[in-house]
């Protein structure tokens, strides 16, 4: 693994690491304060089911071998 690819990683690592902290202190904001029911039960659904869908992508991509050939010129 190159220098390149490193930082590459780290740099999706803290993404997803300040998405997730983001995220996290958004739903703990909504759930605590005094709300609707029904708003509590669509946020909650609305962000299950993006969570599930990019879970869902990141094992697809994972599982599926890379399709395009090498190019050489």
């Amino acid at each position: 693994m190159n220098s390149s690819t490193a930082i590459k990683n780290l740099g999706t690592g803290l993404a997803v690491i300040g998405f997730v902290l983001l995220l996290g202190y958004g739903l703990y904001n909504i759930f605590t304060m005094e709300s609707n029911l029904v708003l509590k039960v669509s946020i909650g659904a609305i962000v299950a089911g993006i969570l599930l869908v990019l879970l869902t992508l990141i094992k697809e991509k994972m599982s599926v071998e890379d399709q395009e050939t090498e190019r050489r010129y």
